[in-house]
Formats: structure tokens, C-alpha cells, sequence
């Protein structure tokens, strides 16, 4: 089935802008100003601020939920607030945890109702190229490095790593366990962190993610998972909110203001809706998981600190 959305106020990474879309098999055919030369069924959405489907950050999912927790967290955390992609970390404390933990993770998410990645944390002690090889081999490509204060980093053999994910790369995104330094002591392993692989030249974020947070187009461009994911474009899925448009407030520069407080009115996962006004559709099992083919393909600005 082809249809047009019609004049939507689409949210762009420079403002905002009036678009009409041509929806297509379930794909982004085409994207204009105006589509009064085409006939199709047509969609108004003057009324409404059009964002794409959000990638968020998960640390909190745990294996042994049973599904109707799991439907609970996923219903509330994440497709309630927009998400339609989901960044699903599962921990390891020993290289040989990594395949049990994997399939535990894909167990769990058979029944995830938006697509997913899956990346894994670890502590610093376990970077090692045998595992970055490893994770490649199952086709994990974020890594989140938990760091502490005695961590020395200078005696990592950081060409080894390089090396291990040349051909493959990963990104490296640093972690640290909330509420266990003072800001002046996270900011220092930071530093160090961000010192580190810009000589080396590795694909990383300088700063830490939070549990539950919506992932910049930044941070998806290092990982990767951008325009696959996070972006309105011509060939792109059919993954969008809808907010009301007298419901927004708006930056000095005209910048809409989206924050927890505001939920979208309607969330489409797939040309599907999921949401309506906080009313989820919860059909377990349409959620795909999702690949990244190589990570950082796009240059982000970095964050220096």
C-alpha cells in the first residue's frame, strides 16, 4: 500500500522544516515540500511535529524476567517515550561468558516488540584482542568499557587492540559504575580515557551513557547505527513519532524542546502504530535484531574534555 504524509513539521539535526512523504512497501519512496502532482491516499499532519523513531540505552534488562515484566518494561521504559530501536547491553565478567550471556540476551529478546542491537560490557582488565575478535565473530560491534580509578591504562597494549579491530571495527564507549567517584575524579579517568584513544586512533566515545537515555545522532553516526537507524531518508524504514504541535516549546533558536516530559501522541515502529497516546500495541516477536556492518562509518564532532 502507497500513501502520503502531508505536510509534516519534520524535526531535523539544523530545525525544523515543512515535508511531505511518500510512503512505499513499507519504505520512505520519496521526500518534498509538496506532493500535489501524486495520487494517493493522503494523510494530514499539518498539526503535528514528525521525529524519527528513537534509538535508546538499555543496561537494565535482565535475563530471568518473565514476559509480562518484560512486556511492562519495555511498555513504559521505552516504546511509551518513542523508541523503536533499542540498545540492549548485557554484562561479562570473564571471556567465556560471552556466548552463554549472548544467547541468553537473544532468548530474552525473541519477544521484543521494536528492533534491537545488543552490545556488551565488560570491565577494563578483560580488553584483550581474543575477546574483540570474539565479539565480531558474533556480530557485536559496541563495547562498553567499565573503567575505575586504578585502571592503568598506559600499560594496555593499545596497538594489539587497534589491530584486533581493523578489519572490523568496534566502538569503544566508557563506563562508570553511577555514584562511585566525585565528578573531579570521573572527569580525570575521562580525560585519561579520551587521551588514550585519540593516539590510537580507535573508534570511541569520550564521555559516558546513561541507562534509558535517547541516544544523539552523534553517538549512532560513531556507532554506526546511523542512517540505518535514527533518521527520516528517502530509502529509510517507516519508523516515526508524532507529537502534537501546541504541545512543543521551542529553544531561542527555534529548536523544538523533546524531553521526558513531553510523549508522543502516536509512535509507527515498521509503518506499524505501537502507540497511541500511551495506549501500547504490544506484539511480541516483531522486533528484529540488528547488525552494524561498520562501526564509526560516519565522523561525529567529538566531545573534548
Amino acid at each position: 500500500m502507497s500513501y502520503i504524509i502531508e505536510h509534516a513539521t519534520l524535526l531535523k539535526s539544523s530545525g525544523t522544516t515543512r515535508t511531505s512523504l511518500l510512503i512505499k512497501e513499507n519504505k520512505i519512496e520519496f521526500m518534498k515540500s509538496s506532493l500535489n502532482n501524486y495520487r494517493f491516499i493522503r494523510m494530514d499532519m499539518s498539526s503535528y511535529l514528525l521525529t524519527p523513531g528513537y534509538v535508546m540505552l538499555d543496561f537494565s534488562l535482565q535475563s530471568l524476567l518473565h514476559f509480562q515484566e518484560f512486556k511492562q518494561h519495555m511498555s513504559e521504559k521505552y516504546v511509551k517515550k518513542g523508541c523503536t530501536t533499542l540498545l540492549t547491553v548485557t554484562s561479562l565478567e570473564k571471556e567465556q561468558d560471552l556466548l552463554p550471556k549472548l544467547k541468553q540476551r537473544r532468548q530474552l529478546m525473541i519477544n521484543s516488540p521494536i528492533d534491537y542491537y545488543i552490545g556488551v560490557k565488560i570491565p577494563f582488565k578483560l580488553l584483550k584482542p581474543s575477546l574483540l575478535r570474539k565479539l565480531r565473530q558474533h556480530n557485536i560491534s559496541v563495547v562498553f568499557v567499565e573503567l575505575c580509578e586504578d585502571d592503568c591504562l598506559d600499560r594496555k597494549s593499545w596497538g594489539w587492540i587497534r589491530d584486533a579491530m581493523f578489519s572490523n571495527p568496534i566502538t569503544l564507549v566508557p563506563y562508570i559504575e553511577e555514584g562511585l567517584y566525585k565528578s573531579n575524579v570521573k572527569q580525570k579517568i575521562l580525560k585519561n580515557w579520551f587521551k588514550h584513544m585519540k593516539e590510537n586512533r580507535i573508534s570511541s566515545l569520550t564521555y559516558q551513557l546513561t541507562d534509558g537515555e535517547t541516544l544523539t545522532r552523534n553517538e549512532l553516526m560513531t556507532m554506526g547505527i546511523y542512517p540505518e537507524k535514527g533518521d527520516i531518508r528517502i530509502g529509510g524504514q517507516v519508523n516515526y513519532n508524532l507529537y502534537n504541535l501546541d504541545d512543543i516549546k521551542y529553544h531561542t533558536d527555534g529548536q523544538p524542546i523533546i524531553n521526558s516530559s513531553i510523549l508522543p501522541v502516536f509512535t509507527i515502529h515498521q509503518g506499524k502504530l505501537i502507540n497511541i497516546n500511551g495506549e501500547i500495541t504490544f506484539n511480541p516477536g516483531i522486533g528484529e535484531e540488528c547488525f552494524i556492518p561498520i562501526s564509526g562509518r560516519f565522523i561525529s564532532h567529538q566531545i573534548s574534555l
